[in-house]
């Protein structure tokens, strides 16, 4: 385990990337408004596809290989495909605030597909947790009250979604690397845009504006991935994993200083709730591990 200078560095990367996933979240609600979102997505894949498609030639990869049709690739793929799509048409139709703090319940969407399809040992008090983010998740939703939104289910998409993207991530075999998984998901997530889009009435104008907000956003989406990735490869996972709940702190800072939007109590306490409950589970899982070591 790392300790010291790099795991304070590694901290601090981790709160950059996901203050810049904070930053991609608004700036999709901004543009989606005159883009639609198929436009969004497709342009958004596209120019990530790109990012990572240097940076695979830079290492002299190859983008046409058999490991392009590996399992778990195919359903880490799927996974991003259809959880990208969640999170923006939510975020499209729904408050930011709200839809970040839903979207928090995703790393313990992973503590449960981890239990139910990859057979991984999980204790009573981690399933205590799932539970409890389970009410949390349920107390912001509030499912059968007048406050009901249900453009806030596009998020459950995004939840399980990006969920199956992270469990398949962990059967990737040590060959296919980053920038292979990445360029392979963001190529079919550009023509599912492009889909999208066609029934959405087509190409819309992109302004000067709108352009720039485009810019912001592939900028800050690069910005994201290299300081998590650096962060995650400096430090031990379960050191960083934790502070990737600030994410949540930058969003409701964003939502309320550009959108003007302020969460009720009963938000809230859905939030701490689903934060509270996943930092316990981080901290269970860091636990068992250092455990089986000794």
């Amino acid at each position: 385990m790392r300790h010291g200078t790099s795991g304070t560095w590694a901290i601090l990367l981790t709160v950059i990337a996901m203050a810049c996933f904070a930053v991609v979240d608004a700036l999709v609600k901004l543009v989606i408004e005159s883009q639609g979102s198929g436009q969004v997505i497709f342009i958004s894949s596209l120019a990530t596809f790109g990012l990572f498609w240097i940076a695979m030639w830079r290492s002299r990869e190859r983008l046409w290989v058999t490991d392009a049709l590996n399992p778990a690739l195919l359903v880490r793929t799927a996974g991003e495909v259809v959880g990208s799509i969640g999170i923006v048409v939510a975020l499209g139709l729904a408050p930011l605030s709200s839809v970040s703090a839903l979207a928090q319940a995703q790393p313990l969407a992973v503590v449960l597909g981890a239990a139910l399809f990859l057979k991984e040992d999980v204790g009573w008090r981690r399933w205590a947790a799932v539970v409890l983010a389970l009410i949390g998740f349920l107390m912001i939703l509030r499912p059968g009250f007048s406050a009901f939104d249900t453009n806030l289910l596009w998020v459950l998409v995004y939840v399980f979604g990006l969920a199956a993207r992270d469990l398949a991530s962990r059967r990737l075999p040590t060959r296919i690397s980053t920038s292979f998984a990445v360029a392979w998901s963001m190529a079919p997530m550009a023509l599912a845009g492009a889909l999208m889009m066609h029934f959405q009435g087509g190409w819309q104008p992109v302004s000067v504006e709108t352009a720039g907000w485009y810019l912001g956003m592939i900028l800050a989406i690069a910005a994201a991935l290299w300081t998590l990735t650096t962060a995650l490869r400096t430090a031990d996972v379960s050191s960083v994993a934790p502070f990737r709940y600030s994410r949540i702190l930058f969003a409701l800072i964003i939502a309320y200083l550009v959108f003007g939007e302020i969460p009720d109590l009963m938000t809230w306490a859905g939030v701490t709730l689903i934060v509270g409950s996943g930092l316990y589970a981080f901290w269970r899982e860091r636990r068992v591990a250092e455990a089986g070591q000794n």
